[in-house]
């Protein structure tokens, strides 16, 4: 999977889709219940680093890969929705790499 430049994409889409998941279902609802206020500056922060390298990652697939706009942008949009790398590694890239 780390041998290609799409597998280590398809490693941090899911490491920032995962980060994202256990901000919004671990950390908000610890903070929430007053057991661990910091739990969302740490998850936060791990998600604000895993974003902006998605990000950058998805800008530089969008050059050396020639992606259409539609695609980068799909990808940027995706990643707000709570599942939505998972969901769109599974239908998208899947069918890229085999």
């Amino acid at each position: 999977m780390l041998h290609s430049t799409m597998g280590r994409f398809r490693l941090l889409m899911w490491l920032q889709g995962l980060s994202y998941l256990l901000l919004l279902f671990v950390a908000f609802p610890l903070k929430n219940a007053g057991i661990m206020p910091q739990a969302v500056t740490w998850f936060g922060n791990l998600y604000g680093f895993l974003f902006l390298m998605y990000l950058l990652i998805v800008v530089s697939m969008h050059t050396s890969q020639k992606w259409r706009i539609r695609r980068s942008l799909a990808l940027f949009f995706i990643s707000f929705v709570p599942l939505g790398n998972f969901v769109y590694d599974f239908v998208v890239f899947r069918k890229m790499v085999r």
